[in-house]
C-alpha cells in the first residue's frame, strides 16, 4: 500500500504550494494538485472522479483541501468512505511539511492527528508572540 497525497484548491493554490513543498523537500512523486475552475469548461467533479480512479484501491489517498465545505471540499466527500482515504480541509504549509517529515511507516491516522495538532503550533500572531516574549524576558 503507497501512500499519496492530493492537493486541491480554488485556483492556482493547489500547484504554488507543491512548488513551495518541493522548493524546501525536494522532488515528491506522491504529491498530486488539483487546481479547479482554472480552464473554462472543465467539470470539477470530472476532475475529480478521474483523480481518485487514477490510484489503486490499495493505495491510502490523503486529501488537503483549501476550505472547508467549499465546492473542491465537498466533491471529495463523496469518497469519505472509500478504504484508506482521508480528508483533511485547510491546506497549508507547516501542516503539509510536518506530514512528510515524520517517518512513512507511521500509521496515517496518527500522522494526521499529531501533524495537525503541530501546525495548529505554528500558526501566530507575531507581534502578539514577541510581545508575549518581551514581557517574559523582563520578569526575570
Amino acid at each position: 500500500m503507497k501512500r499519496h497525497y492530493i492537493f486541491a484548491s480554488h485556483g492556482t493554490f493547489a500547484i504554488g504550494i507543491l512548488n513551495s513543498v518541493e522548493l524546501i523537500l525536494g522532488k515528491q512523486n506522491n504529491i498530486h494538485a488539483l487546481c479547479a475552475y482554472i480552464n473554462e469548461g472543465e467539470d470539477l467533479t470530472e476532475q475529480v472522479n478521474n483523480l481518485v480512479a487514477s490510484f489503486s484501491v490499495q493505495d491510502e489517498l490523503v486529501v488537503l483541501t483549501d476550505i472547508f465545505a467549499g465546492s473542491v471540499n465537498n466533491e471529495f466527500i463523496r469518497f469519505i468512505n472509500r478504504p484508506g482515504f482521508h480528508l483533511i480541509a485547510g491546506l497549508n504549509l507547516p501542516l503539509i511539511v510536518e506530514m512528510l517529515i515524520a517517518p512513512q511507516d507511521e500509521e496515517t491516522i496518527s500522522l494526521i492527528s499529531d501533524s495537525l495538532a503541530n501546525a495548529r503550533e505554528s500558526i501566530q500572531y507575531c507581534n502578539h508572540t514577541l510581545d508575549a516574549a518581551l514581557v517574559a524576558d523582563k520578569d526575570f
